[in-house]
């Protein structure tokens, strides 16, 4: 059986692996946030922990637009969390190893993954036709 834009089982399916990995997403960011090497990284990493459980609330109570284009936000900052520092420091010519942590990668993975699940999810709640 295959979904239809405006029959509510996409939005459904997209609304709970949204739930799921936001709430990897805020525990990811936290756990960033408590082994950060300085005060400006984790305190960054707790606010996009933050948006990631806010963004959680707001899913978890009503799949609608703004809800879930605050899931694509909060993935976006963790995505650009991850990418802007690395960049920078390998920009500097710093070692390119330390940026591709294991636990950042994986927090970077589940950003991406929101980011892509909260989109497709948004076209499905609005009825826009798929490519």
């Amino acid at each position: 059986m295959t979904s239809t834009p405006g029959d509510g089982r996409g939005t459904a399916t997209g609304r709970r692996i949204l739930i799921v990995l936001l709430v990897l997403a805020a525990a990811l960011h936290v756990w960033l946030a408590a082994g950060a090497s300085g005060p400006v990284l984790a305190g960054l990493q707790g606010l996009v922990g933050a948006a990631a459980a806010g963004a959680l609330v707001l899913v978890a109570r009503r799949p609608d637009g703004p809800a879930l284009l605050a899931c694509a936000v909060a993935g976006g900052a963790g995505v650009a969390l991850f990418l802007v520092p690395g960049l920078l420091a390998v920009a500097r010519g710093q070692d390119a190893a330390s940026w591709l942590d294991a636990r950042a990668f994986g927090a970077l993975l589940v950003d991406a993954m929101v980011v892509r699940i909260a989109v497709f999810t948004l076209r499905r709640a609005e009825g826009a036709p798929h490519r």
